[in-house]
């Protein structure tokens, strides 16, 4: 049984302080074939909201002790597919079309009609249905991906764990940088993802113990085109596109594929670069044992400027090594898989 649902009825919140208003859409929707619910203000209604999370909630703008703006974004918080219809009256329409800005389907105005009603309702539905289809087909393709990066890394022992690694690094430069929360999702996806193209070019260059050819490095340096030829079909992967592109440039403009040099590196691509050299100097290669953090840190710091975004190196570093002294090694034994949360 989906959330919101019981047997075959579809509940609803109905959330105004105007009783012979909440009563008459209670009986109607009721009578049509949905579960409703009724609350006398906004507080009420919130609470009966965290019991049951609701898949659509008609609510008046003008409430007491929370009104209509607060509780649709409480609404949104707890469950952002939870469509949000607003009632209001011709005072108040520009209240109800901020609403729509912050999230809800759509706004009907006192005095209305029954039928008016239905049919928004009916709308509202529809709309949360093609956004869960949505979503569905969109965690499907993550874990295409995800299946993907794990084939390709098992392929080598050396590089296991490495796309997680590297998520986790680029995701501590990111809280420091103080992201919003879809830059975040969006750094977090092209860590995950930024060495996929990686899977069409062959084990005998990926796992070659010893200096690689001229020839065998340019196709090594096709992965990150191959990677956004991999995700470009996917739209919900459009903001990590630049990053899975670009996190082999150097500031400096000396890297791959473009040439980029200094802030038209994107962003993200520039924390990736630097979470992708730590992780690859501390760890075991085919052709060299790992290095310690030190070793990695020195680089970094020897590099920047030239490979890597002098202030982001700056940041990485003081990261690693606390004002108490000493390191600060990421601890990747017990560390999460970074997949949660990565939907847009």
């Amino acid at each position: 049984m989906k959330a919101g649902e019981r047997g075959s009825r579809v509940e609803i919140l109905v959330a105004d302080d105007e009783s012979s208003i909440a009563e008459s859409l209670r009986a109607f929707l009721d009578g049509i074939g949905y579960l409703v619910s009724t609350a006398a203000d906004g507080r009420e209604a919130l609470a009966i909201f965290r019991k049951r999370l609701m898949p659509l909630v008609i609510s008046d703008i003008n409430m007491p002790l929370l009104g209509g703006h607060e509780l649709l974004r409480e609404i949104k918080s707890l469950a952002p597919e939870t469509e949000v219809i607003i009632v209001t009256g011709f005072a108040t329409v520009d209240g109800a079309v901020k609403a729509i800005k912050d999230g809800a389907y759509d706004y009907i105005i006192k005095p209305f009609r029954i039928a008016t009603i239905q049919h928004t309702v009916e709308k509202a539905l529809n709309h949360r249905a093609l956004i869960l289809e949505n979503l569905r087909l969109q965690e499907n393709s993550l874990n295409v991906l995800r299946t993907m990066v794990n084939v390709l890394e098992q392929r080598d022992s050396y590089t296991a764990g490495h796309s997680r690694r590297v998520t986790e690094i680029a995701m501590a430069i990111s809280a420091r940088l103080d992201q919003s929360e879809e830059e975040a999702k969006t750094l977090r996806l092209a860590g995950m993802i930024h060495d996929v193209g990686k899977i069409g070019i062959e084990d005998t260059i990926l796992r070659k113990p010893g200096r690689l050819t001229d020839e065998e490095f340019a196709m090594i340096r096709t992965h990150p085109e191959r990677g956004v030829q991999i995700i470009e079909p996917l739209d919900f992967l459009k903001g990590a596109l630049p990053i899975v592109r670009h996190h082999h440039e150097c500031f400096d403009g000396t890297g791959y594929p473009l040439g980029l040099k200094g802030e038209a590196i994107p962003l993200g691509a520039r924390i990736v670069a630097i979470a992708d050299t730590y992780d690859a100097i501390t760890s075991s290669r085919a052709y060299r044992r790992a290095r310690g953090q030190e070793a990695a840190l020195s680089e970094i710091e020897r590099c920047s400027g030239t490979q890597f975004d002098p202030e982001l190196a700056a940041l990485f570093i003081q990261i690693c090594r606390p004002p108490g002294g000493g390191c600060a090694p990421f601890n990747f034994e017990d560390a999460e898989q970074p997949d949660a949360a990565l939907l847009p």
